[in-house]
């Protein structure tokens, strides 16, 4: 069964005279604006939401790049503190000799001078 007018108003407890009419043709061509405006809304929207979604994209790859790149700068540091204390226990054992090119002539020949 259809509703009628009067189901319906007797539903929502209107009395027969309090019946909404139906627009003025003044209030439809408002209502078609609204809807533009709401489709320019919708559009707005879209682009935000669009703007945002790459902006946030672009905001995690760049501190993930960050984050990598500190990571690198971090290994570098600990391999350069882990290289200072090794040269130091070397320094402290006295196990760095530097051998130019003289002294190994000159070991070479009091070595061959002993053999003879």
């Amino acid at each position: 069964m259809i509703p009628t007018r009067a189901s319906v108003a007797a539903a929502a407890g209107w009395s027969r005279n309090a019946l909404p009419e139906a627009p003025p043709p003044a209030a439809k061509e408002e209502d078609e604006e609204h809807a533009e405006l709401s489709i320019s809304d919708q559009r707005t929207l879209y682009l935000v939401n669009i703007f945002i979604g790459n902006t946030a994209r672009f905001l995690n790859s760049f501190a993930s790049l960050c984050q990598d790149k500190l990571a690198q700068v971090h290994r570098i540091l600990k391999l350069d503190a882990n290289l200072t204390l090794l040269e130091a226990q070397l320094q402290s054992r006295g196990h760095i000799h530097e051998f130019d090119n003289k002294s190994n002539l000159e070991a070479s020949s009091s070595t061959s001078a002993n053999i003879r």
